[in-house]
């Protein structure tokens, strides 16, 4: 991945990530409060609804990059045997979603160091 396709995957999956939590944070704010509610706060609603959206987006966008280059006829077989890819597909944008941030933040920070002791 480019620099510039690093930045723009972290913008997107943090701007779902913020406009998810203000969905769940609403969501939970517009629920009626009982004497014994069992029903978490708002941020706890909010960071769920935040980082599901965020992991499905991210699982998308990782997904649509690894199959743009593969071949036609990786293509076809995964094609038919989609609830396999879809499996891989959403399973790997859950348990990767946390690292992959990490990995993709350090990776900006490195490549922007470097750019500017060229200059």
């Amino acid at each position: 991945m480019t620099g510039k396709q690093r930045i723009e995957y972290l913008i997107v999956t943090l701007c779902v990530l913020i406009s998810g939590f203000a969905m769940g944070a609403i969501l939970r704010a517009a629920m009626p409060a009982g004497e014994s509610s069992s029903v978490p706060p708002f941020w706890v609603i909010g960071l769920m609804f935040g980082i599901g959206y965020s992991m499905i987006i991210s699982s998308v966008i990782l997904a649509v990059r690894f199959f743009s280059k593969r071949s036609l006829k990786f293509k076809i077989i995964a094609a038919v045997l989609w609830p396999i890819s879809f499996a891989c597909v959403f399973y790997s944008g859950i348990f990767m979603y946390i690292p992959y941030q990490i990995y993709n933040i350090i990776k900006i920070i490195i490549s922007k160091s470097n750019n500017t002791e060229e200059m």
